[in-house]
C-alpha cells in the first residue's frame, strides 16, 4: 500500500536573491520526500495492486527530481559566484517642479583681511577613511535528526496512543489508526453528524507525529495521506 502519494509539486520560481542555508534545507527535504516516493513506487510495482496509479507515482517523482535538480544547480552557481545580482529599481525623474532653481542668486564677494605674517593658520586635519567591514559568511544551521526505522512516537518523544490509549508503535500502525479516523470524520460532516473534539484530536496528534518523523509540514502530510483517505471512505461508506 503506498503511503508517499502526493499531489503535484509547484514548479521552481525564479529567485530574486538566494539564501544558501534555505537552499540546502530544500534539498534535504527533497531528497527525503523522494528516497520515500521511489521506496513506494517499487513496493506498489512488486504487489501489482497500488492504491495511486502508478504513472501518477512516476510524474511525482519526476517532479521531485527535477525540483531537486534545480534547487542544487542554483546553490551551486551561489557558491561559485555566478548568481546574477538583483536589478535595483531606476530612480524616478524629478519634474521640472521639483528640479532646484537654476538661477541662484550669488552670494556678495567677500574681502577678507590678510591675516599678519607672523600668524600662520594651523592644517586642517583630514578624517580618516572609514574601513569597510566585510559581511560574515552565513553559517548554515545543522537540521535536527529525525527519527528513521519503523517506529513512531510523539515529536516530544513520548509514547502515540490511539483513541482507546492503545500505544501505537510503529509508522504503519499509525498511519491506519490516522486514515480510519479520517475516513469515519469525514463521514460523520457527510451526513449531519458530530464528529466530536475527541475524533479530532485524535488524527491531528497522529498526523503531527507523522510530519514529524518525515520532516514535512503538517499540511504537507494531510495532503500525503490524502488518497489514502478517500479509499478508505469509499471502501467503508460506499
Amino acid at each position: 500500500m503506498s503511503t508517499t502519494s502526493d499531489a503535484y509539486p509547484a514548479a521552481a520560481h525564479a529567485r530574486t536573491a538566494v539564501n544558501p542555508a534555505k537552499l540546502r534545507d530544500e534539498i534535504n527535504r527533497l531528497s527525503q520526500r523522494l528516497v520515500r516516493a521511489r521506496e513506494s513506487y517499487n513496493q506498489d510495482f512488486i504487489q501489482g495492486n497500488p492504491e495511486v496509479p502508478l504513472d501518477e507515482q512516476m510524474a511525482v517523482i519526476e517532479s521531485y527530481t527535477a525540483r531537486l535538480e534545480f534547487a542544487t544547480q542554483e546553490l551551486r552557481n551561489h557558491e561559485a559566484g555566478t548568481v546574477p545580482a538583483p536589478v535595483l529599481p531606476a530612480q524616478p525623474s524629478q519634474s521640472p517642479a521639483e528640479q532646484p532653481s537654476q538661477h541662484l542668486a550669488e552670494p556678495p564677494s567677500q574681502h577678507r583681511a590678510e591675516p599678519p605674517s607672523e600668524i600662520r593658520a594651523e592644517p586642517t586635519p583630514q578624517p580618516e577613511p572609514l574601513q569597510t567591514q566585510r559581511p560574515e559568511p552565513e553559517v548554515p544551521q545543522p537540521a535536527l535528526p529525525r527519527a528513521t526505522g519503523p517506529g513512531i512516537a510523539n515529536p516530544d518523544g513520548t509514547p502515540l496512543t490511539a483513541d482507546g490509549g492503545a500505544i501505537l508503535r510503529t509508522e504503519d500502525a499509525a498511519v491506519g489508526e490516522y486514515v480510519r479516523h479520517a475516513a469515519d470524520q469525514r463521514w460523520l460532516t457527510t451526513t449531519g453528524r458530530s464528529a466530536g473534539d475527541e475524533l479530532d484530536a485524535v488524527c491531528e496528534r497522529i498526523l503531527a507525529a507523522l510530519a514529524h518523523k518525515h520532516g514535512v509540514a503538517l499540511e504537507d502530510e494531510r495532503q500525503l495521506l490524502a488518497r489514502q483517505v478517500d479509499a478508505r471512505y469509499r471502501r467503508d461508506y460506499g
